[in-house]
C-alpha cells in the first residue's frame, strides 16, 4: 500500500511541475521592443562629387530630446582614396517620444564612392548604438 501512496504522489509532482512549464515559458515568450534603439538602413546615398553622404537610420527612444551621431568607415579599394574614407555627421536631432523616428544623418566633406563600408550610429540617450555593412550608391 505504501509504494502505491508514494507512486501516486511522485506522478501528481511530475504532473503538477509539467502543468507549471508553460506557464514560466509564456512569462518570458512575450519581446517588448528596447526603450531605445537604432537600426541602420543597408544603403546610403552620396552626391555625384562623393563628398556628401545620407545615411537613414529608424531610432525610437524615450527622455526628451536625443541626439544621434554616425560613423562611416569605407577602406581602399572600395574609395579611390589609399588611406581610406573616414566620416562622422555632426549630432542630429531626434523626439524621443517612444515612436520609431527616420532620421537621415549627413557626413559632408569626406571622399567616399559606391560600394560597401561599415557604418556605426549612437544614440546619447540610453547608451543605444547599432554597427552595419552597408552598400553606398550615387544618386
Amino acid at each position: 500500500m505504501k509504494k502505491l501512496v508514494l507512486g501516486a504522489a511522485a506522478a501528481a509532482s511530475v504532473a503538477a511541475g509539467a502543468a507549471l512549464v508553460p506557464s514560466v515559458a509564456g512569462a518570458t515568450g512575450g519581446s517588448t521592443p528596447p526603450a531605445n534603439s537604432i537600426t541602420i538602413s543597408s544603403v546610403a546615398d552620396f552626391g555625384l562629387n562623393g563628398t556628401n553622404l545620407d545615411i537613414d537610420l529608424q531610432v525610437r527612444c524615450t527622455g526628451g530630446t536625443g541626439f544621434v551621431e554616425v560613423q562611416v568607415d569605407q577602406a581602399y579599394p572600395e574609395t579611390p582614396n589609399p588611406l581610406g574614407a573616414h566620416g562622422f555627421s555632426p549630432p542630429t536631432a531626434v523626439v524621443c517620444d517612444g515612436k520609431s523616428r527616420l532620421v537621415t544623418a549627413t557626413i559632408v566633406g569626406i571622399l567616399f564612392d559606391g560600394g560597401k563600408a561599415k557604418a556605426s550610429a549612437t544614440l546619447n540617450l540610453g547608451a543605444a548604438s547599432a554597427q552595419k555593412w552597408i552598400t553606398i550608391i550615387a544618386h
